[in-house]
Formats: C-alpha cells, structure tokens, sequence
C-alpha cells in the first residue's frame, strides 16, 4: 500500500473548474497541503485548471500514475475506473457517493467495480471516501481544505467516515497518516492494518470501526500488530438506532455489542466508547510509559481534588500506594506541625507555610517518582491566568527537572482553572507527560495504560484451533433435544447423568430402577423448549409410586403430540448441585461465541452471562468463568464448598472445540450444567443445526 500513501504521480478525474469558496476542489486541497509529487489532471473540457495541464482521457496520460482519484458522478465511475485499469493504474480512490451505502442498482454498481479491479489485479479505497492522507509527505485525496501539522504526530487511523479526518482535532488530536475505508468494497481493516504494521512512522493505530465484513481474520491481525504498536479501537453503531444507520452509511452490518468487547478483550486490543476516551487514551499511549502496577501517587493543592482522584483511580482499578519514606522525612517537616501526610499529598498547607508551592510539589513528585512501591504518579494542579499567581503554574522547565525519561513512570496532570488552555498547550512538548482537564480523564488515562500492560502481559490470543481433539459430524437432525442432545455431547467426553426417554409407566419405572432413585421427569418435546415454566419438570421422585403418578401428570401435556421417537418424558438420575449455563452461538462478525453463566430457571433474571470466542484454552476458559459476578459461588461461599472447576473448564474447552469443528452448528445450550464438588454434569441441552 505504499503507493496510496506515498504516490510518486497522481491523477485526478472529476476535477471541477471551480476554485475557491464552495469549490471543494481536489486539486486545490492537494496542492495548498503541500504534495510535491506529480498531478495529472483529467477533464473532457478543460485546458488548465489551477496552472496544471489538462488531459481529455485517462489514455492521453503521459505515464502510469501510481494513483488515481475518481469523484464523478456515480453512473460515471465504472467506465472512468475501466479507462484506469486498461491504462495500468492499479490504485483507485472512489470519492463519489451512493453505492453500497445507497439502494440496490448502487449495490450492483459497487459488485462490479471489484469484479473489473479482481480482473486487472487493481485495489479500491471507497467508494463513499475521503481517502487518504499522509502529513509527512504533504499527500491528501480530500476535497476539503486540511491543515498539516508542522511536526506530524505517529498517529495512524483508519475510519469508515471522512469527518476524524476533516476534524482530527476534535476526534483523535493531529494525524501523521490517515484512511477512509468508506464502503471497504475492497481495502479494509485488514489490508491497512498489515502495512501499518511495518509503517516506520506510525507507533499508534486508531480504527474507527462502524462494522467488520472479516472479524476472525481482523482480529488474528490487530492482535499481532497490537503486540508493538496500540490499536485503539472506536467502535460506533452499538445501539438499535446507531446500527440500522450505519448500514445505510457505508453498507456496514453491525454486530452484538458484547461479542464484539469480547472479541477485543480476548485480542488484548483498548477499546473506547466516546470521541474524548480515544483521545485521552491516544494522548496516553503516545506520550507515556505504562502503568505496570495498580498504586498511584497522588500529589494534590486540594484535599476535596485528593478524594475525587480516589474515587476516579478506584473506579479503573487502580489504588493509591504507599508514602514514601523520603516524603516523610523530606516534605512532612516543612509544612504546620499539625498537617501529617498521607497518600494523596495534599500540598497547599505546606506551600503556603514555605512561600514556595513549586518546589513543594517538586520534592513530592520527586518522591514518588523514585519509590520502586509507586508505579505511576497522578498530580492535580492550578492554572490560574492572574499574575498575582504565576508563582504557583508549572512551566515546563519545572517538569523538565523531574527527568521523567530516567524514571519510565506514567505522570499525568489534571489541570483546573481558567488558563488550562494555555498552561496544558506549553507543556504539551514535556516528554513523559500528559496532561487533562478533568481528574477523571487522568485516571482513565491511568486505567488504560494500566490494562493495555496486563494485555500485554498475557499469551497472544489464538483464533484458530490448531489440532482440535474434538472432530465432530453433523447428525441428520437440525434439532436435538432431551437424551438425543445427552448423548451427543456424552459422546464428545461431557458427562451427562443416567437417563432414559420412555414412552410408557412401566418404562419409566425400569428407566428410574437402572438409573437410582432420586429420579427427575422431564418432557421433551419441541414445544416444551422452556419445561419448567410450564410445570413440566418434576424432581426428588423418590420411589415408584410417585414415579407413575407424576409420568401421569407430564403425560397429559403430550396427549394429541405427534408420534415420534424423540419426544416423551426423560427420566433422569437427579444431580444437585450450583447450576449453570454453557453454550454456543453463532454472531454474523466473528462466528461462534461461547457463553456460560448464572444457569437454571433464574438464568434470565440474573443476567449474569459472560462471553467470548472459540476456540478456548483452558486458560481462557478459567478467565471467562473468572469473569461471572456468581464466581464465588463455585470457589466456595460462607462455609459451603466450592466445586470442581477444572470440571467446568473441560465442558468449556470441549464445546469450544464442538463449535470450531462443526461450522453448522448453530445454537448449543446446556442450562442446567451442575456442578459439584467432584464434577459436573449436563442435565439438559439443545443443539441446533442450520
């Protein structure tokens, strides 16, 4: 992809004659950001535009250009990007509107753009796009007037709209590199991240993403480039409303939400939910070290500022540390004889006492900076414009004496008062530092520089079962209930109780003999998915005669039922025990998802499910239990014994590799799955078929 972001010669079709205000000429935008490279332009009419030649046709072109940007009208594209890839121009960026992203002939339109660049081994940025842009070398395809930076920042993204990019500072802060995906016709997530990988002038990767066309391949490719550089990722359209216009936007199908955070936390990449969280966590990840533990030293003029910073560090993890002894001995004796320090700091008293604020803050910072039981520092500081207070605004000379470089801790500065501006825009060159406007947005900065270590921290996530011991076949059901769905999960190593489907009293009184009173009564039946809403399920049968008299009971809820060989009652050996919910699902982005959680018939009311995607390692599969609200209760709560959790874990692990193996596997659930102290068993299931 060098050749779209560093061309040597560009040409530019649909080129108005217009200059100026209203004008929204590419050619104008290209040349006032500074590209030095070579323009050809392209117009049936015209001459000159702007002083560069004018070239009726795509063949009267003089060379190859590396590039070309098509903005005609939408009818018009097809045959113009036909012209480019018979010329040998193998890079196109579609500016024009109304494809994918429009009604069905715009579909169709959009199909066979790529079918003619597949032909001519071409590449599509677009359509629907602003394209691209390159601030270190001047190059930009918008038609909007863009400021460069002076110094370009090592900031990539890659978004699905033009407007980051129009609007970098209020979305992402300045750009080094930039894409616009528009409709991903063609060039997507995956082709970009690939070349920014070994981008030497990118070191952060931002994504604007509304919705994913390739989710596995996605994520096994930003889970690798995450390994060097952040991919911090802005996912839109998680509401009903915010979806549907997404799919009218660029053509995106939008998936659940919560796979789509499960997915990220599996691949280890930082997720955002709002336009300031990107950019405080850009800010973070470009200009500071890591947090490589939860304790935070708090240097604050206020006590009320101290208690907001703690509830603020709490809310991301994150706990105030030790005082440093040199603190105590150093800072402590200049200030009231009765202000004993504490983490948080609070600097104003002894400020005050010693007429130097400054250097107060210095020697507090400096303690904490240099305390191995520190990891990072959190400072809350005034920035007042009067000049009766100059005395008291950090310059960057005062944090330059703090040699950040040396002490590889994250600092971050809440700044308060009515010169934030000003003082955070001179201190914005300190290395090692960042500073906000609100100590929330310093402690989240904390939080994410603190979770992207523990990310780093574990394995690099897999995606693809390698070698899976569970080869599953699809049996000519599409739908398994009752002891049909027991034993084929039984026949894959889950445990499943003794139990036999019977059709009459005197089987069932055989079934509960062979099986070992207590029993269970159960009714499968395709219309009794949910048995124990309708009084369906009968426990703690403890001998024959209650056995027939509750087989009479379930049987009246079958009489007129079809005849067929897998509907009847279950009578089952009674398990007890905590009850659970594993299973599998299919989301149209990543493909199948494995659920557990709080199981039984209280499943739904509790809402206390947790979710990510197969294949699972045991290690995995221990996180995603890890991660319910009802984990105490297996670990063992109030006296009670826990259960056996490695069990669980081999049930989880087992339907992972069921759903990776079995691509038409639609929808399995096991509710309830019991476990005990020695194991776990399967007691009833669904498994379903496309």
């Amino acid at each position: 992809m060098r050749e779209l972001f560093e061309p040597r010669a560009v040409a530019l079709v649909g080129v108005s004659r217009q200059t100026g205000v209203g004008a929204y000429n590419g050619l104008e935008m290209l040349v006032r950001y500074g590209y030095r490279g070579r323009i050809y332009v392209i117009h049936p009419q015209a001459e000159e535009i702007l002083g560069h030649k004018v070239y009726p046709r795509v063949e009267d072109l003089p060379e190859i250009p590396d590039l070309a940007v098509i903005a005609v009208g939408r009818d018009r594209v097809l045959p113009v990007a036909q012209e480019c890839f018979e010329k040998g121009i193998r890079w196109l960026v579609i500016i024009t509107q109304g494809f994918a992203d429009a009604d069905t002939q715009g579909k169709s339109l959009q199909g066979k753009l790529v079918a003619a660049a597949r032909q001519y081994q071409a590449r599509i940025v677009g359509p629907n796009t602003m394209g691209v842009l390159n601030a270190f070398n001047g190059f930009t395809t918008a038609f909007v007037d863009l400021s460069r930076p002076p110094d370009p920042p090592p900031v990539a993204l890659v978004a699905q709209s033009g407007a980051p990019q129009v609007g970098a500072e209020s979305f992402t802060g300045p750009l080094g590199k930039a894409l616009d995906i528009g409709n991903a016709a063609d060039i997507g997530f995956v082709e970009s991240l690939e070349y920014l990988e070994h981008d030497p002038q990118t070191r952060l990767i931002a994504l604007h993403i509304e919705g994913l066309k390739e989710g596995r391949a996605f994520l096994a490719t930003a889970a690798r480039v995450n390994r060097t550089k952040p991919v911090v990722i802005f996912k839109t359209g998680v509401s009903e409303a915010g979806a549907k216009a997404a799919l009218s936007h660029t053509g995106s199908l939008v998936g659940e939400d919560q796979v789509f955070t499960a997915a990220c936390r599996r691949a280890g990449l930082t997720r955002v939910s709002t336009v300031v969280e990107l950019q405080d966590t850009i800010k973070a990840l470009v200009k500071l070290p890591l947090l490589r533990g939860p304790r935070v030293g708090i240097a604050t003029p206020s006590g009320a500022l101290g208690i907001i910073a703690l509830d603020a560090l709490s809310r991301e993890g994150l706990t105030p540390g030790p005082l440093p002894e040199s603190i105590l001995t150093l800072v402590e004796p200049q200030g009231p004889y009765w202000h004993a320090l504490n983490n948080p700091v609070d600097l104003w008293p002894i400020g005050m006492l010693t007429g130097d604020f400054l250097k107060v803050a210095r020697d507090t910072l400096t303690g904490f900076l240099a305390d191995p039981q520190i990891d990072g520092v959190m400072c809350m500081l005034p920035a007042l414009s009067s000049p009766l207070h100059c005395n008291i605004i950090a310059t960057p000379a005062f944090f330059g004496d703090l040699h950040l470089e040396k002490h590889q801790k994250p600092l971050v500065v809440a700044m308060y008062g009515n010169a934030r501006d000003e003082v955070s825009r001179d201190l914005a060159v300190v290395p090692g530092l960042a500073c906000y406007f609100s100590v929330e947005q310093a402690a989240f900065a904390l939080g994410q520089l603190y979770r992207r270590h523990q990310a780093l921290s574990r394995p690099l996530a897999t995606w693809e079962s390698p070698d899976p011991e569970v080869m599953a076949e699809t049996p000519a059901k599409s739908l398994l209930l009752g002891q049909e769905a027991l034993d084929f999960l039984a026949a894959y190593g889950i445990p499943t109780p003794a139990g036999s489907l019977t059709h009459t009293p005197d089987q069932a009184a055989a079934a509960a003999t062979a099986c070992g009173y207590p029993v269970a009564l159960k009714i499968i039946a395709e219309d009794f998915l949910h048995k124990s809403d309708r009084g369906g399920v009968l426990l703690n049968i403890g001998d024959e005669r209650v056995l027939r008299a509750g087989f009479s009971r379930l049987q009246q809820f079958l009489v007129g039922a079809p005849p067929d060989g897998s509907t009847g009652i279950l009578v089952q050996k009674q398990v007890q025990g905590r009850e659970l919910l594993v299973g599998v699902k299919q989301d149209a982005t990543f493909g199948p998802v494995v659920v557990c959680g709080y199981g039984g018939v209280l499943t739904e009311m509790w809402r206390d499910t947790a979710q990510t995607l197969a294949p699972l390692s045991p290690y995995q599969a221990r996180r995603l239990l890890a991660s319910l609200r009802s984990f105490p209760l297996l670990t063992g709560y109030r006296g009670e014994p826990g259960v056996e959790l490695e069990a669980i874990v081999r049930v989880l692990v087992i339907i992972a590799d069921l759903a990776t193996s079995l691509p038409s596997l639609r929808e399995l659930d096991i509710n309830p799955l019991i476990a005990t102290p020695t194991g776990c068993w399967a007691v009833d299931a669904r498994l379903i078929w496309r």
